[in-house]
């Protein structure tokens, strides 16, 4: 996996790089399959609306010019795609007669909120730069202490610190958009 930045492969992209492309693909099909999964809890409609995103990114690269954050284009894309592959699904079902319907309702009332939460944090968490990453897992998840990450990763309790903060402003801008919902 390319550790070219974004912003960078957005250009290429632009240029119609085909390799920038896969790049990009690499680096975010993983993380964009599991908040699709735990949007839907179904694979087949996460794989889907993932390549459908992918698909979309290509076909409307030259619109990208302008962007700025392709990982946040990525997931709101791959969130709309989600919502439309259920209602594809409860289409089909609707016209199968299935009873089990229920579950994919077209406005998702069913999917359990806590799930969704985690998957949006998981989302942010994502989101970061490597090493603030990292740092924020071994912080948050973990619950090691400033000196302990700093001790492990053999780096100053400042950079810990400086990374943390890194961290935190970043999530805040991606899950600024979700406000509502992590208010409940």
């Amino acid at each position: 996996m390319s550790n070219t930045p974004d912003n960078i492969l957005l250009k290429k992209i632009v240029e119609g790089n085909k390799t920038a492309f896969d790049n990009l693909f690499f680096k975010y099909y993983k993380p964009l399959y599991r908040f699709a999964y735990n949007f839907c809890h179904s694979s087949a409609i996460a794989e889907e609306s993932v390549q459908n995103t992918f698909i979309k990114i290509w076909k409307n690269k030259n619109n990208l010019g302008n962007c700025e954050e392709i990982g946040k284009i990525l997931f709101t894309y791959t969130r709309n795609e989600v919502i439309d592959e259920i209602r594809k699904y409860n289409t089909r079902r609707k016209y199968e007669g299935s009873a089990d319907i229920e579950f994919f309702a077209e406005e998702r009332e069913e999917i359990n909120d806590k799930e969704r939460v985690k998957a949006i944090i998981e989302s942010a968490i994502e989101y970061l730069p490597q090493k603030a990453r990292e740092i924020f897992r071994m912080a948050k998840k973990e619950g090691l202490t400033l000196n302990e990450i700093a001790d492990y990763l053999k780096i100053s309790p400042k950079t810990v610190e400086n990374q943390l903060t890194i961290a935190h402003k970043k999530m805040r801008q991606y899950l600024e958009p979700y406000k509502n919902l992590l208010k409940n």
